[in-house]
């Protein structure tokens, strides 16, 4: 008689808790829309379209550089860091990003992985090249309209090791 009460009781904890953990983790569209993210920062990247890389972050966005550099926050900071005026032209002639893990919930993701990155500058009328490996982890938010938007960004390369 007692495991007739104690049953139901604890199949309604099972669905219960099956029910929580369907709606605190990252549906198969909200993967793909994370995905589109990072592959329209590939390409904004590549067209040079600084409009189009700024229109994949959150307005409260935190940049935070290799190597330990002063982090950069909002749109503000984005702007100061990677297009400050009056510097010589840089051209992203390489960007691959392959995530390794995408995670999260419905309102906030993470995707971390490796990235391959080349680029050009002109210096005293030559173009330089330059590049380098590393990797990447970015924090999203959905917005209100169901997009998702890059909140934190943080990646790294490899140091030299003489």
């Amino acid at each position: 008689m007692r495991i007739r009460r104690i049953l139901p009781l604890i199949a309604l904890l099972l669905i219960s808790s099956a029910i929580r953990a369907a709606g605190s983790s990252l549906s198969p569209e909200d993967i793909v829309k994370i995905k589109q993210v990072h592959s329209k920062y590939e390409q904004a990247w590549l067209k040079g379209d600084a409009a189009a890389v700024r229109a994949l972050f959150s307005e409260d966005c935190v940049l935070l550089p290799p190597h330990g550099g002063a982090p950069r926050i909002g749109q503000k900071g984005l702007n100061e860091f990677w297009f400050p005026p009056d510097v010589p032209a840089v051209q992203i002639t390489k960007l691959v990003l392959t995530p390794q893990s995408i995670g999260g919930d419905g309102q906030i993701a993470y995707v971390w992985g490796t990235d391959e990155v080349a680029w050009t500058t002109e210096r005293d009328g030559k173009t330089v090249p330059a590049s380098h490996k590393g990797i990447f982890l970015n924090v999203l938010q959905k917005q209100a309209n169901g997009e998702w938007k890059i909140s934190h960004h943080m990646w790294d390369d490899r140091i030299e090791v003489h």
